[in-house]
């Protein structure tokens, strides 16, 4: 199991991190023209829309149990969470996807909602299955983790690499945790591969700070 998943569990924490990217665009299969734009394989892929706004540092929460990060700031949101989010990152929303990018940058943070899954490993390694055979959205696919997590009412992360339009590696940690028997939010944290093992110890205050409002 990689580094960052070894420091996740020796601290107790069960964390997966996040987003959605578009990946490479297959050859066009006429053999001229150009080719078409392969669908993105995660959210929060495309540039922010103008309405997305930067996140503005808030007062500590009266029921916050620890202080964050310096650049980090609490953010409560309409979709029914309250997480840790970089201080000036943007937000905006794709369907049930919240998305954080920051600026000029490669990282992402995002939180879905969406029902419950009664086997949370199961929807990953489907998820997985999906992504990677036939014309794979997901280039040059590296699996580092699947497995259940104990956490809430029940969880599963995914954790993987592969390679982005830009021909970038990326890494991402991604949690799905089932927050009642009705609902479940998918926490996710990417950024490029060779800036993964840093960006590892932000996963904890992710994770902690992470909590269902609604």
């Amino acid at each position: 199991m990689a580094t960052a998943t070894a420091l996740l569990v020796a601290t107790g924490v069960r964390l997966a991190v996040v987003d959605r990217n578009n990946e490479r665009t297959p050859p066009s299969g006429s053999g001229g023209g150009a080719p078409s734009p392969r669908p993105a394989a995660f959210a929060c892929a495309k540039p922010p829309p103008p309405t997305a706004t930067p996140v503005a540092k808030v007062p500590r929460p009266a029921d916050a149990r620890y202080r964050l990060r310096d650049g980090w700031t609490w953010h409560d949101d309409p979709a029914g969470f309250r997480i840790a989010v970089p201080v000036g990152w943007t937000r905006w929303t794709e369907g049930a996807v919240t998305c954080f990018r920051e600026p000029d940058g490669a990282r992402v943070l995002s939180v879905e909602a969406g029902p419950a899954r009664p086997d949370p490993v199961a929807y990953w390694q489907a998820e997985e299955v999906r992504l990677t055979t036939g014309v794979p959205l997901l280039t040059d696919y590296r699996k580092v983790d699947i497995s259940a997590m104990d956490i809430f009412e029940g969880g599963a992360v995914w954790e993987c690499g592969w390679e982005n339009a830009a021909g970038e590696q990326v890494h991402s940690f991604r949690l799905l945790a089932n927050t009642s028997a009705r609902r479940s939010f998918i926490v996710s944290w990417l950024t490029k591969e060779f800036d993964w093992q840093v960006n590892a110890a932000y996963l904890p205050m992710i994770r902690q700070s992470f909590t269902p409002t609604m």
